[in-house]
């Protein structure tokens, strides 16, 4: 398989993933959306816009955003997610489902 063809496989497999948790996580309730996760102190609400932020913030973007926050990455992480949360869970499902 030739390497474009491979990074092309890739990224639909990534998409059709992407778009199978967007269809589990529609079916969650407001309060499983504010349910704490693994991922320390994120809920189910902030782990999806993490996803978002990451999959819609560029690399220099992220450089210069890490380096504002002055390699503090608490304060870069609450930035792109106050950026990619929406207001209820539903926008911030729309958002993912939107990258």
């Amino acid at each position: 398989m030739p390497k474009d063809n491979s990074r092309a496989r890739l990224w639909t497999l990534a998409h059709a993933e992407r778009a199978a948790l967007a269809d589990d996580l529609a079916t969650l309730t407001d309060d499983q959306w504010a349910h704490q996760t693994l991922c320390g102190r994120w809920t189910v609400e902030e782990v999806v816009a993490h996803l978002t932020a990451a999959a819609s913030t560029g690399r220099f973007r992220w450089i210069a955003s890490v380096l504002s926050a002055r390699f503090d990455f608490d304060k870069h992480n609450d930035r792109r997610l106050a950026e990619s949360r929406g207001a209820t869970p539903a926008e911030t499902l729309a958002r993912f489902r939107s990258i």
